[in-house]
């Protein structure tokens, strides 16, 4: 199967920005590696992902993020290039023994899903700045000059971004994403047991190149997450990267993160599903699906795979520990009662089907993610076959009119002051960036359009105000018009119908958002 990279670069790699004072910026190539990882490492040290902070100790650097972003400028990782590090560099270190790559941008892309309508979203990602170098400015340029540009510019629909709460609003984002909260199967051991003298009607395998086409086809939105009209999916560069190629870049043990099982029915040798497991965080299933061809119950399939899961997690613990040469170190390695997350949408059948023995869903994202969409006229035209469907099985089906949106002013992140979409029998016919003008100038236009006598032309308005970027919440599903009307003062409508129209446009919907595939 030929792979098509989707991580072409699209602005000129050869380009450097001089910063002034011996500081360049530039695009990354895998030379980079080592200095870009140091400094993630540094930055991120205090970073813990949830260990305890030992008084009056400097934590090491961050093995897991350095070695995330060892993966990222692999040259074969499923999200980006080893070209698309956007990095500053001081000269002056050049032949130092300090590291001169001292601040730096990633920009992944990624796969994802509108309903019915395949996009692309761009991804900034382990972002970093040498403290000594912060407050400078080094980051906003890196996104404003490098990253922003190169992510429009091959088309991505929107850029979304995990990382410092707050941060960065400042360049345009809003929070209007978020993965699934983890639930958790506390002890594996409470897993029902194979009946004695029973073979397992559902086996394991490891998935191989050879099942990549097998494994697009199942990583479709209908069947990874079928109720989420939002998300990310896996596609072949994804398969490709988590089943072959990040084994050449394996150095420790944050760096191979995740395995990808195929579930095969025992009696037939057919293939009937697959599993996504992941271990930097504890064992957990991130994705687990079934080949709707096959006609097949979870009821039949889940505790099988669930079992040999959990036995493939012992048996790498069991071996673990054994070559563990610290005696307390080997101590504290769990290889009998450790717990297992799932990670997959509320309502899959799996949680109905482990009933107690699993924590209830989070009310809550597991990862809240910030979201920039600089220009809504060009994403509405992306999916508007979706939007004329979701009209179309609606009460307002076969609508003409104006839906308007004030945003009250022009911010940043949002090009515009107000957004215009067209409708003409069910039909939109355009999208434009608008400006709410003033009432001396509507009642000027009425006039003109009586004296012609073209009152029959007159569209039907639809007319809202939202406060700046909260668009955002309504187009990703993440908050519902009600949301926004108790929330935010300035969110108004004129009347039930406009209120209808977007709560038919725009309703609220699950997320399916793996944020750390790299």
């Amino acid at each position: 199967m030929t792979i098509i990279n989707i991580h072409a670069a699209v602005t000129p790699r050869t380009r450097t920005v001089d910063l002034g004072d011996g500081l360049t910026m530039r695009w990354s190539t895998k030379a980079d590696s080592k200095h870009v990882e140091e400094l993630v490492g540094d930055s991120f040290r205090w970073l813990l992902f949830g260990q305890p902070l030992e008084p009056g100790v400097i934590p090491p650097p961050n093995g897991i993020l350095m070695a995330g972003a060892r993966r990222l400028l692999s040259g074969v990782n499923a999200t980006m290039s080893e070209f698309d590090y956007a990095l500053v560099e001081d000269t002056k270190r050049k032949g130092t023994d300090k590291n001169p790559i001292v601040a730096c941008v990633s920009i992944q892309r990624v796969r994802a899903y509108y309903g019915s309508i395949k996009l692309f979203f761009g991804k900034p990602e382990l972002i970093a700045t040498n403290p000594e170098y912060r407050n400078r400015g080094l980051v906003r340029k890196l996104i404003y000059e490098m990253i922003h540009p190169e992510s429009e510019a091959r088309g991505d629909s929107l850029q979304f971004i995990p990382g410092i709460p707050h941060f960065y609003r400042q360049f345009g984002y809003e929070y209007a994403m978020g993965s699934f909260g983890a639930s958790s199967i506390k002890n594996i051991q409470s897993l029902p047991s194979l009946p004695k003298g029973k073979t397992e009607p559902f086996t394991l395998r490891k998935a191989t190149v050879s099942d990549i086409p097998y494994l697009v086809k199942l990583s479709e939105r209908e069947s990874v997450s079928p109720k989420t009209p939002v998300g990310l999916f896996y596609g072949p560069e994804y398969w490709q990267y988590t089943i072959h190629d990040y084994v050449e870049i394996m150095e420790n043990e944050y760096a191979a993160p995740r395995d990808n099982y195929i579930f095969v029915d025992a009696t037939t040798g057919k293939d009937v599903g697959f599993a996504i497991v992941t271990h930097v965080f504890g064992l957990k299933v991130e994705a687990i699906s079934l080949d709707k061809e096959r006609a097949l119950s979870w009821n039949d399939v889940l505790f099988p795979v669930l079992r040999q899961i959990a036995a493939k997690e012992k048996a790498s613990l069991e071996e673990k520990k054994s070559k563990t040469t610290d005696p307390e170190a080997a101590k504290a390695i769990k290889t009998d009662g450790f717990p297992m997350l799932l990670q997959i949408h509320p309502d899959h059948p799996a949680y109905a089907l482990l009933g107690t023995l699993v924590s209830p869903p989070q009310d809550k994202p597991g990862f809240r993610l910030m979201v920039r969409i600089n220009d809504y006229p060009q994403f509405i035209r992306t999916v508007t076959p979706e939007l004329e469907k979701r009209l179309a099985e609606s009460p307002m089906a076969g609508l003409s009119g104006k839906l308007q949106f004030d945003f009250f002013r022009k911010v940043e992140g949002n090009k515009a002051k107000g957004l215009e979409i067209e409708f003409k029998k069910g039909k939109l016919v355009e999208v434009k960036d608008w400006a709410k003008q003033l009432p001396e100038k509507d009642v000027e236009d009425y006039l003109a359009i009586k004296a012609r006598g073209e009152e029959d032309l007159i569209p039907t308005l639809y007319e809202a105000s939202l406060a700046p970027l909260t668009f955002n919440n309504l187009l990703m599903g993440e908050r519902s018009f009600r949301d926004l009307i108790w929330s935010h003062g300035e969110t108004t409508y004129t009347n039930d119908a406009t209120r209808l129209l977007i709560d038919i446009l725009f309703p609220k919907a699950d997320q399916h958002v793996d944020t750390f595939f790299w």
